[in-house]
């Protein structure tokens, strides 16, 4: 008997209109859902509601993506985009018919698969060299942790200190924007006097190795530093040799009084 009436409801689902067709877009059923990509009756506003379902299967979202005339709508591109469970080989193509901050929202939506929020963060970042200030501002300040660290070397301090405020940052994202090696001194210098970043020890220790830090901020910071952070310092060829000597010396005391104090 079950059999039967998944047979006639997915019959029904090919001419279905009206309420009746708006019911079937929650069935359980992937076949009903397969019938319902067929039933001329379909329209935009029906897709987008069975396109907010986050059980769909990786092979409807395909078929949707497929139909042309579907894909002439911006509003089934972004949501075939949010979904959690589109390939990423569906995506790709869609994603150059996509509006900057959009592909913003998409990055940053709930529950977007970790490759594709990869892809668009991508997408963006390759368009930041065209973008005016005003632009680049607003990507500082809304876009994900990879988007606002990839602008922390840009050549506005304006987009740099956005950037920075930014609550989505991570530490290591901080981190590895001041180890790059054409990075931009007005980042050090932003860094080492923002409250919410400068007492972080990963940040002390990456602003040792920014080649732009001053010697007093280096002087400053040494003392928080641990003695084998001191060691690791010594010996990274990335920091200056004469920087390096001094704190060769610097580790050499503590150790020193270190003997003394367990004699």
């Amino acid at each position: 008997m079950a059999e039967i009436n998944l047979r006639e409801t997915i019959e029904r689902a090919r001419t279905a209109q009206g309420a009746q067709l708006e019911n079937l877009l929650y069935h359980r059923s992937g076949e009903v859902l397969d019938a319902l990509l067929g039933n001329p009756a379909l329209r935009e506003q029906h897709l987008l509601l069975l396109l907010s379902r986050k059980d769909l299967s990786r092979e409807m979202l395909t078929a949707i993506a497929q139909k042309k005339q579907w894909m002439r709508s911006y509003s089934l591109k972004t949501a075939v985009l949010k979904h959690p469970k589109t390939p990423r080989h569906v995506a790709l193509p869609l994603l150059r018919f996509i509006y900057l901050f959009d592909l913003v929202e998409i990055a940053s939506a709930v529950g977007v698969a970790p490759d594709l929020k990869r892809l668009v963060e991508d997408t963006i970042l390759a368009q930041r060299e065209g973008l005016a200030t005003g632009q680049r501002l607003a990507l500082a300040r809304r876009g994900t942790h990879r988007v606002a660290g990839g602008l922390l070397n840009d050549p506005d301090p304006r987009v740099i200190q956005a950037a920075l405020q930014n609550p989505a940052l991570t530490e290591q994202a901080v981190a590895a924007a001041l180890q790059v090696e054409k990075g931009a001194a007005e980042l050090t210098a932003a860094v080492a006097e923002n409250a919410r970043w400068k007492t972080r020890r990963g940040i002390k220790l990456a602003l040792v190795r920014s080649r732009h830090l001053s010697l007093a901020r280096f002087a400053a910071i040494l003392p928080d530093l641990t003695l084998p952070d001191l060691d690791d310092l010594v010996d990274d060829p990335r920091v200056a040799p004469n920087i390096r000597s001094y704190v060769a010396k610097l580790a050499g005391t503590r150790k020193v009084r270190m003997k003394k104090k367990k004699v």
